[in-house]
């Protein structure tokens, strides 16, 4: 019988690295709309999330439902499910 290894956790800041990093493979020409909180450029994105004021922790939010729906499958067994989340204009 084998021990299973204790769950390690991640720090804040090493979430909102990763959701930086994801935000800079975005085109820089793109302008992204967050509800009804406006619309942003990637730049503004990164600035926000770095400050993790309301925005930046709405993107961070955003994210992290998006990849818990992909490690879930969710996106395999309904396409629709992220749409009105983010819209890329």
């Amino acid at each position: 019988m084998t021990k299973n290894a204790p769950k390690k956790t991640v720090s804040n800041e090493d979430i909102r690295k990763l959701v930086i990093a994801r935000l800079r493979t975005i085109s820089s020409d793109s302008r992204i709309s967050i509800d009804s909180d406006g619309e942003f450029t990637k730049e503004e994105l990164i600035k926000r999330v770095k400050q993790n004021d309301k925005i930046g922790k709405k993107i961070v939010a955003i994210q992290l439902q998006y990849l818990r729906s992909l490690k879930e499958g969710m996106f395999y067994n309904d396409r629709t499910y992220a749409k009105g989340l983010l819209k890329l204009n």
